[in-house]
């Protein structure tokens, strides 16, 4: 009866010893696992990378002529100011011929004159003629006709200055445009460019700048939706004229970049053909580049190791109180980039999950808690 009773202590304190062992392994483990590295998780998925490049410039007329009258006149009225949208032969100037039409008047009378001693050359000749001698005949007949050459010259320089006259007392539109400038000050001598008018036919032209590899598959011809900030926003299309070679930008500071971060660029002319455009609006271009189908991770759970990229994945192992969990270093290759994320390449894998945070700093094998 004793060494039953015994027995079932013994068994007791055994049942309450490795009751109390596995409490305190359990407890024990628990104590560890809190001191061990917090981590965040994402999962690596399959999708489309995105770019949004953005670039703005000032609307220019393509084309300006430059007007003025080469006869020197003063100016009579300037009938047009800046901005005006003027169409084909509109007078934009007048000018003043007094004193070009007092010098017809005077020219007039001169040539007046000479006819009126036409009749008395013509007598000459004919009454040298009936006298028989050679030589008066030809002196006669010589002066007669030298005569009617001055009057001839007369009668073209006069047809000269009526045709300044009719030329050059206005100014007038070569084309339908709007007016840049005017110079041109009444009561003043025409002097330079009286003004200058933009050919509306050619429309306007818009400089911009991108990343080299934005408009890489951009070609002359294309067209691109241009945004017109004027007093009301609106959408229109420009066309690619040219692209040239842009200078290279530092991304972080976006000025010209001197050492190896830099960012090649390009610069697009586009031709914008819009009637209520006007020149000196701001113009904007947005264009969007995507790379489809590719590994996409956040930015955040990439690290770099002397240049070559790795993200940290984890790795689960069976244990007897459980499973753990390991850091696992996994390398890829960045392929792409935006400012939030990375299309990747290496040995990652579709739907695998990655450490992106991490509460203390992290090396390969370990071990971790989620």
């Amino acid at each position: 009866m004793q060494y039953a009773k015994r027995k079932k202590i013994i068994a007791i304190i055994s049942g309450v010893f490795l009751g109390l062992l596995i409490l305190f392994t359990l407890f024990s483990n628990t104590l560890m696992s809190l001191t061990l590295p917090k981590v965040a998780l994402v999962t690596a998925s399959r999708g489309d990378l995105s770019h949004e490049f953005q670039s703005s410039g000032v609307l220019k007329w393509k084309a300006e002529t430059e007007l003025n009258s080469s006869s020197g006149w003063k100016v009579k009225k300037v009938m047009v100011k800046k901005t005006d949208v003027v169409q084909k032969g509109q007078t934009l100037i007048t000018y003043d011929s007094k004193d070009i039409n007092q010098q017809i008047k005077d020219e007039q009378g001169s040539l007046a004159k000479l006819k009126l001693s036409t009749s008395s050359l013509q007598y000459a000749v004919m009454e040298a003629m009936q006298g028989g001698d050679e030589k008066t005949i030809n002196d006669a007949t010589t002066s007669y006709k030298s005569h009617e050459i001055d009057i001839e010259t007369q009668q073209r320089r006069i047809q000269k200055m009526r045709d300044d006259v009719k030329e050059n007392s206005k100014l007038v539109a070569p084309f339908a445009g709007m007016v840049t400038k005017v110079n041109a000050i009444e009561g003043f001598p025409s002097s330079g460019p009286d003004v200058m008018i933009s050919n509306q036919s050619l429309g306007l032209s818009l400089e911009i700048s991108l990343p080299a590899p934005a408009v890489a598959q951009l070609k002359s011809g294309d067209e691109l939706d241009v945004q017109v900030n004027g007093k009301e926003t609106r959408q229109v299309k420009g066309q690619i004229e040219n692209i040239q070679e842009g200078d290279p930008v530092n991304p972080d500071s976006g000025e010209s970049a001197t050492g190896n971060s830099i960012v090649p660029m390009k610069k697009l002319l586009l031709s914008v053909q819009d009637p209520a455009a006007k020149e000196g609006e701001v113009a904007q271009v947005d264009l969007t580049q995507t790379l489809e189908d590719v590994l996409l991770v956040p930015n955040a759970a990439i690290h770099d190791e002397g240049g070559k990229k790795y993200v940290f994945g984890i790795e689960q192992k069976d244990g007897p109180l459980g499973n753990a969990f390991y850091v696992r270093k996994v390398y890829v290759t960045v392929d792409d980039a935006n400012a939030s994320q990375s299309a990747v390449t290496g040995g990652l894998f579709d739907q695998e999950s990655i450490i992106i945070e991490s509460s203390e700093p992290l090396q390969e094998g370990d071990k971790i808690r989620m």
